[in-house]
């Protein structure tokens, strides 16, 4: 995930270790120091908690016996698969 804040950036790299377990690192990357405690970012380890915990919750989500989907939310995620449809291709093209 890239979160983009008015100091920088945040990344969430999200790693399976399992079907039932996940680790996230967070990266930061601070282009502008002054700005740092500023907006949506300037709480960044509470953000990262947040997101954190909102993986978590679709890890158990997917897991329940009542979801009957794939991999992307149809009402919440269609500009992902989207994108991860044009950086397919593009890979595919470049390769």
């Amino acid at each position: 995930m890239l979160n983009f804040y008015p100091w920088g950036l945040s990344v969430n790299l999200v790693h399976p270790l399992g079907p039932d377990r996940t680790r996230v690192s967070f990266l930061s990357y601070v282009w502008d120091p002054g700005k740092r405690h500023e907006g949506a970012g300037g709480d960044l380890h509470r953000v990262e908690m947040e997101d954190e915990e909102v993986v978590e919750a679709v890890h158990r989500g997917v897991r329940s016996r009542l979801y009957d989907r794939g991999r992307y939310s149809p009402r919440r995620e269609v500009g992902t698969h989207h994108f991860h449809g044009l950086l397919a291709r593009f890979m595919d093209a470049n390769s």
